[in-house]
């Protein structure tokens, strides 16, 4: 797939690079005409799926690096990248001007080095869904009207439970006196606290999950992210031999 594009960037004129430091892009591309037109900024190509995280961290390198991003997905991928990518950018939804995130893999670390959770009933899983996948549907991180700046909410099983004052208040240790659980790894098992009350020992973050406590992951808020700016970003999706080319947005720095 990826090859199938760096063909048709070569016959537009691009040299590509492609970077053997796990740092880089998977390839690089300079000069050239097209088929986008990213004028005199080299290319990151990436090969992407349908993560929102790896989706904001690839145009995060880019606009780090002063460089343009072009996503290659496959046409099975399209709608779902498209979704990620379309206004607003990289967020799940957005209603009255009030975003709802998605959730990265990082979990919400407490000042004392434990981890938040929460009460949660497991959904049904989908088909070839992952135990995380699963889990984190059942918590919606969104904001909502707030003092000043929106508040940031999370909700569990649709219950409003965790109230913070704004994006902003996530800070990394997180506040420990907000989240209703924590849970820590000790001797070889994860234990749930309430407060300084132990209420659980599991072998396995999977065990914890089953009996109800869900780690609680940190919310993707884009800002936090692309601290250098939007790149320009591009997405080329192969749909057997053809390769369709779309422009998502010029830079914003």
């Amino acid at each position: 797939m990826l090859e199938q594009v760096l063909a048709e960037l070569r016959a537009c004129g691009h040299t590509v690079e492609r970077p053997a430091d796990a740092g880089e892009p998977t390839a690089l591309a300079t000069g050239g005409s097209g088929p986008l037109d990213f004028a005199a900024e080299p290319v990151a190509v990436e090969p992407v799926g349908s993560d929102p995280t790896t989706l904001v961290e690839r145009a995060a390198d880019a606009a780090r690096s002063d460089r343009a991003t072009l996503y290659v997905t496959s046409a099975d991928e399209a709608t779902a990248v498209g979704d990620i990518l379309s206004t607003p950018r990289f967020v799940a939804d957005e209603r009255g001007g009030f975003r709802q995130f998605y959730p990265v893999p990082d979990r919400i670390q407490l000042a004392d080095g434990s981890y938040a959770a929460v009460r949660a009933t497991q959904p049904t899983a989908r088909y070839g869904e992952s135990a995380r996948a699963r889990a984190d549907r059942v918590l919606t991180w969104r904001e909502a009207p707030g003092d000043d700046d929106p508040s940031l909410v999370l909700d569990v099983n649709r219950q409003s439970t965790v109230t913070l004052d704004s994006v902003a208040s996530l800070t990394n240790p997180g506040p420990a006196s907000v989240f209703p659980y924590r849970y820590t790894r000790r001797d070889g098992s994860f234990r749930v606290l309430q407060g300084d009350d132990e209420v659980g020992r599991f072998a396995s973050i999977g065990a914890m999950r089953e009996r109800g406590y869900q780690p609680v992951p940190v919310p993707l808020v884009p800002e936090h992210h692309l601290r250098w700016g939007t790149p320009t970003l591009g997405l080329a999706v192969v749909d057997g031999e053809q390769v369709h080319y779309e422009r998502i947005m010029k830079s914003e720095q």
